[in-house]
Order: structure tokens, then sequence, then C-alpha cells
């Protein structure tokens, strides 16, 4: 009875493939290695980062990368 349940509390999944460049795979397994996660995390905040910045752009706004003392470092254009 638990497995009946389980299997209906778990989300959806689609399973997509990829044909990626050799240089954009290797950009995928260094970013995994530095977040202590796999290809699916990279490509989840990845996507998440890029909708955080196409909201802020539909409203007018900017994304910036400042130092520590609020001084403008880059500005990200083109998304």
């Amino acid at each position: 009875m638990f497995t009946g349940m389980a299997a209906q509390n778990q989300p959806q999944r689609i399973q997509i493939e990829l044909e990626l460049s050799p240089e954009l795979y290797e950009t995928i397994n260094n970013l995994a290695q530095q977040l202590h996660g796999d290809h699916v995390e990279v490509l989840l905040k990845a996507i998440a980062l890029l909708e955080v910045a196409l909201e802020a752009k539909q409203k007018g706004k900017h994304l910036w990368i400042v130092d520590d003392h609020d001084n403008l470092e880059t500005q990200i254009v083109g998304i």
C-alpha cells in the first residue's frame, strides 16, 4: 500500500536527449564538480538563473554583479 502512495507523490519526469559540443559538455562537468552535484543540478540552476534574469528584464530591471562594497563590476546584457 505504501509503495502505491509513494509512486503517486513522485513528480512526473520527462526524459530528453541533448546533443552538446565537447566544450559545453566539459563546462557542464566543471560546473557540476564545483557544485558537488550532477548535470541535472547544473541545468536546473542555470534555468532558474535565466528565469530570474528574464523576469527582471521584463520589469525594466537589470542584472549586475557587484563587489563586497556594492561597486558595479559587471552588468549582464544580452538576455
